[in-house]
């Protein structure tokens, strides 16, 4: 797999495989994470509190975010937890 690549990509509930909702090519590994990470959060408030597959320079990861106070789906969680996950 290409360093800068990355899919994000949703298991819906009562679906039995991964939709693949966005994909790209970066020119550094960094770069390919912030990306990942805004296309997360943009699917995420598209699609709601989903099981989503993201793959970041061969780091594979699976998330279902959170809830705010507010019921809304934690979205900062989203975009931090890919940030995380993909840096370590």
């Amino acid at each position: 797999m290409d360093i800068g690549s990355w899919t994000v990509g949703v298991l819906a509930t009562g679906s039995e495989g991964v939709q693949q909702v966005a994909a790209g090519q970066e020119a550094t590994e960094q770069a390919a994470i912030e990306a990942a990470s805004d296309a997360a959060v943009w699917v995420a408030m598209d699609r709601g509190r989903q099981e989503y597959r993201i793959t970041v320079a061969g780091t594979e990861m699976i998330l279902t975010p959170g809830l705010t106070d507010g019921e809304d789906v934690d979205l900062w969680g989203v975009h931090d937890a890919v940030l995380v996950i993909a840096n370590e």
